[in-house]
């Protein structure tokens, strides 16, 4: 059988510090063999099943991405099948060498584990973390809190150097124009004919009820969102030039801003928050270009996150970079954390509401009808946007847990279906933090939805911006939230078993 090397492209669209993709091209070289990168549309991205849930937002993103990451190669085959199943057919044809970086969900060691036992040689690069996956504290274990992690991991994550940029060489080989068409499952790298093999069904699945979100809430507008590595380089660039990230930890929690600073169309860049949640996501940077540019821009090295002679607001947004990589580091370790409380003491013990209650309670807050105004704002700029301000995000999460007493897997699914920038790692992080049963334990957080808007959106400006499509919005108009605060406190208090201690309002 003739050689052939492969680059199995995944949720690393770029081309720059690309470990996958420099390995396996000079692998090719090196040993004279075809190159192809190629990227495997799998059933359960097509399928729109809601059993393994791929949201319309990340459907929308390949299908505008692939062809443009494609278009740098002067081969590259885009094709639909199982990943592993897929390889190990195509291994029977030809003599496979598969370069792939690595991931941090289960499944991804799954199919490599497929594949080597096929007899497949496949190598795994070292990508999804920019730290040691084994990273240990002084008595040998695993990391459960945030702070002792990142002091441990910093030197490592602000030295980290990223690899060179992939440039296309005389050398490389590839197949021949009778090979390609004859792949199987083969796609034309349109947009059209990617997203045509997608399933248009909008489905979310819920203790065993499946709900049309086509019925819900509407498409989201994804148009104007950048879907190159180009385009997410020079948002960061205008980000770095424009002087907000200096002021990120005193701005980034501000709703007000956000609102201020929203752009429609989402082709430039503005705001106060860089929106790199998106590129980190779908891997269209490396969190090692990123810190990397930052250095640059600064002529600094950060090399102590403490200091006070620079900038605070760059120190913040690397410390909110290695939360990142705190989120994989435990998903990782722990892939049962999909839908396990990280917290021994809380799994299985939470007496979340009945489920008539919980399902009349978990439509309204998606579709932004809960009378917390702040929330339904939040809620609104999702399902129209796909994307949600981190604050917010962390407002709706401890409403729906701690107000409403819904199960946190609940609204983890729903943002699985829904958000563009998603990261399994960060959502099932911000998820089990949101409802007080994560990683990075501190007392129970009760967040008191008027509170949360007169410190974060004083003007309300941001829940004007989402809310007044329903009519004129007043910041002084009465709500009527599902249940009162005060009743809501009282009952998580007793759902998680504290009585009325061990909790604070937030």
């Amino acid at each position: 059988m003739p050689p052939l090397t492969i680059y199995w492209s995944r949720r690393d669209l770029r081309l720059a510090d690309n470990p996958a993709l420099l390995a396996a091209s000079s692998y090719a070289v090196e040993h004279k063999t075809a190159f192809l990168p190629l990227f495997i549309l799998e059933d359960y991205m097509t399928a729109g099943d809601p059993a393994f849930q791929f949201g319309c937002p990340s459907r929308w993103f390949l299908s505008e991405a692939l062809p443009q990451f494609a278009s740098q190669f002067e081969q590259f085959a885009i094709v639909t099948g199982k990943g592993a199943q897929y390889l190990i057919e195509l291994g029977k044809k030809y003599q496979l060498t598969v370069f792939v970086n690595d991931d941090v969900y289960i499944d991804f060691y799954k199919q490599i584990t497929k594949l080597q036992n096929a007899g497949v040689n496949v190598t795994v690069l070292e990508d999804a973390l920019s730290v040691p996956k084994d990273t240990r504290s002084g008595e040998g274990n695993l990391y459960s809190v945030f702070t002792p992690f990142k002091k441990n991991v910093w030197a490592r994550f602000i030295t980290y150097k990223p690899q060179p940029t992939f440039q296309p060489i005389q050398e490389l080989s590839y197949l021949s124009s009778k090979e390609i068409p004859a792949l199987p499952n083969l796609l034309s790298n349109t947009t059209g004919a990617i997203f045509e093999t997608f399933s248009k069904k909008r489905l979310l699945t819920i203790a065993g009820t499946t709900l049309d979100l086509a019925e819900l809430i509407p498409l989201q507008n994804m148009a104007g969102w950048y879907t190159t590595e180009a385009e997410a380089l020079k948002r960061f660039a205008d980000y770095l030039k424009s002087g907000d990230l200096d002021a990120y930890k005193k701005n980034r929690d501000s709703l007000e801003l956000d609102a201020a600073n929203h752009d429609e169309t989402r082709t430039a860049y503005t705001g106060k928050t860089s929106k790199m949640s998106l590129a980190l996501a779908w891997g269209l940077v490396s969190a090692r270009t990123l810190m990397q540019m930052m250095q640059k821009h600064f002529d600094e090295s950060f090399d102590n996150p403490f200091s006070t002679r620079v900038s605070e607001g760059a120190l913040t947004y690397i410390s909110e970079l290695i939360w990142r990589e705190f989120y994989r580091y435990q998903l990782f370790h722990r892939p049962d954390l999909m839908d396990t409380e990280f917290q021994k003491k809380f799994q299985g013990t939470i007496q979340w509401v009945d489920t008539e209650t919980a399902q009349a309670r978990f439509l309204a807050w998606m579709k932004g009808e809960t009378g917390y105004s702040i929330v339904d704002a939040a809620m609104k700029q999702l399902a129209e946007t796909g994307w949600m301000h981190n604050r917010s995000r962390m407002i709706v999460a401890s409403i729906l847990t701690k107000n409403f007493g819904v199960d946190w897997r609940w609204g983890q699914e729903y943002f699985r279906a829904v958000l563009i920038d998603l990261d399994e790692a960060s959502n099932n992080g911000g998820w089990q933090w949101g409802a007080s049963v994560g990683a990075d334990p501190k007392p129970i957080r009760i967040f008191n939805a008027e509170l949360q808007a007169k410190n974060y959106d004083a003007s309300g400006a941001y829940q004007e911006r989402w809310l007044r499509s329903d009519g004129a919005f007043s910041l002084n108009a009465p709500s009527v939230p599902i249940i009162e605060h005060k009743q809501a406190r009282e009952e998580a208090l007793m759902r998680y078993g504290l009585g009325g201690e061990g909790a604070r309002d937030y």
